[in-house]
This record gives C-alpha cells, structure tokens and sequence, in this order.
C-alpha cells in the first residue's frame, strides 16, 4: 500500500496531461529511474506502456517509506 497526497497544483496537471492516480501509483512503485533534487525532493520517472509521449515524471518530496505528496507531474521527460 502506498500513501499519496496530491497538491492542487499536480491534480490540475494530471487532468490536463491525462494522467491517471494509478499511473502515477505505478511511477511511484515501480520507477525507471529517480533523480534526487534535494534533501526530500525527488523526481521519479516512468516510460508507460499504451501512452504516446515519452516517459511521465513525478515531482514529490517523499516523507517515508511508500509516502509520498506529488508536487507536479511532467510528460515527455528527459533524463539530460
């Protein structure tokens, strides 16, 4: 079981990206990759099947084990 907290900011991208809470469950769960951006920040990414952009991001500060609150989420990310 994962606990996520969206902020009304990701909730508004998500709707406008189409990104569904159980994708961005999966991205949380099972990552591609993750990019630490600060002490509890971190970028977690996911190539999806059945989606047509490049691999889904998801900005979160993680709290704990499994706990997350998603910041925002991104669409044809690119790891440079």
């Amino acid at each position: 079981m994962v606990d996520v907290k969206y902020r009304a900011h990701a909730v508004d991208r998500m709707l406008e990206r189409k990104i569904s809470t159980t994708e961005v469950e999966m991205i949380l769960l099972e990552p591609d990759g993750v990019i630490k951006q600060s002490l509890d920040k971190y970028i977690y990414y996911k190539k999806l099947k059945g989606r047509t952009d490049n691999m889904i991001a998801a900005v979160t500060i993680t709290k704990k084990h499994k706990s997350f609150e998603v910041l925002t989420v991104m669409i044809d990310f690119e790891v440079v």
